[in-house]
């Protein structure tokens, strides 16, 4: 990746004032997906010194910057002491620790990458995304809004009022990128399922969600399978990832209704 200019604002709002009207400006949140890029870019605005890096448990609810690694969600403290571990669970298999100090919350949710582990648990935990213009909204919301407006993620919000939540997902091989992935959380008496790597973004599976709400894993398992849209790319095929998405969504929900 060629960059003629480099940028480290010391804020958020100063870096949203680089990025605005200069549609070739590349913000850096981590940079660990950029860098593969062959095309060259004008501007990086790099978020490293920008102050996102905190880590706060805050009325009722864990804050993670958006510069927040994966690396610091295996190993904060107040992290895995939240949401039942999930978010440190999710992502300790991506590929190596080097990546993982790498890596950051708000680049991987700002990218909206599909295959990303970390977005299906922070779907299924019911998650918030603070933006520096665009204020605080569901991270529903923002994963599909097909038309962002150029924006700095400045924190995911996540609620810590997690009873139980199971992980789930399938990889060809170890570190490797997931064929399809599954969390469900008991979020105060509601179960909430999510889906990933289907490849296509994560989703809710909201009549799997009410499967679940009934005491019914394997229904929920069914009701994913069917309700859910997958496709083909060079890990797996649509009807193999719809078998595995029914399987993968019963042994969660089981494990969340025990």
């Amino acid at each position: 990746m060629a960059v003629r200019t480099y940028l480290r604002p010391r804020s958020a709002a100063e870096a949203l004032a680089l990025i605005e009207g200069d549609e070739r400006a590349a913000l850096i949140g981590g940079g660990a997906y950029l860098r593969l890029a062959t095309r060259g870019y004008e501007t990086a605005v790099d978020l490293c010194d920008a102050g996102l890096d905190q880590v706060r448990v805050e009325d009722g609810a864990l804050r993670l910057g958006a510069m927040v690694t994966y690396r610091r969600l295996e190993t904060d403290i107040a992290v895995r002491d939240c949401c039942g571990g999930l978010l440190g669970r999710c992502v300790e298999n991506i590929v190596g620790v080097q990546v993982r100090n790498i890596v950051t919350v708000g680049g991987t949710v700002a990218g909206r990458y599909a295959f990303a582990n970390l977005t299906t648990a922070l779907l299924a935990l019911g998650a918030d995304v603070v933006l520096e213009r665009g204020g605080r909204k569901p991270l529903e919301q923002f994963l599909a809004d097909k038309a962002p407006a150029r924006d700095v993620l400045v924190e995911v919000v996540v609620p810590t009022a997690v009873r139980r939540c199971a992980w789930r997902d399938l990889t060809r091989v170890r570190t490797d990128f997931a064929v399809l992935n599954v969390a469900a959380v008991d979020l105060g008496g509601e179960v909430r399922v999510a889906v990933g790597a289907r490849p296509g973004v994560a989703r809710l599976a909201r009549g799997a969600m009410q499967a679940a709400a009934a005491g019914d894993a394997r229904g929920a398992g069914e009701a994913a399978a069917a309700e859910l849209d997958f496709g083909d790319d060079l890990r797996a095929s649509a009807d193999y990832r719809r078998r595995v998405c029914g399987a993968l969504v019963t042994r969660a929900v089981e494990e969340v209704l025990a």
